[in-house]
């Protein structure tokens, strides 16, 4: 099993990457979002840091991409 984290989706908004995230979770897939509190702290130039990513185990990103897919995210 790898450990290396990959990126699948970024977001410029809080509320998606949570929908998201939780939608993953609710389906056994273990995922984390990244820059997540610097879309509060920098709200102005925060797509310029590259929103929030929402990052899935690299075992992980064709059953996630699957999902998410599905949903339309």
């Amino acid at each position: 099993m790898d450990d290396k984290l990959v990126t699948i989706r970024v977001f410029s908004d809080n509320t998606q990457a949570h929908i998201a995230q939780g939608l993953l979770e609710d389906n056994g897939v273990k995922c984390v979002l990244n820059n997540e509190i610097m879309s509060s702290v920098y709200p102005l130039t925060f797509t310029s840091i590259g929103g929030i990513k929402l990052l899935v185990n690299c075992d992980s990103v064709e059953i996630a991409e699957k999902i998410l897919n599905t949903t339309n995210f």
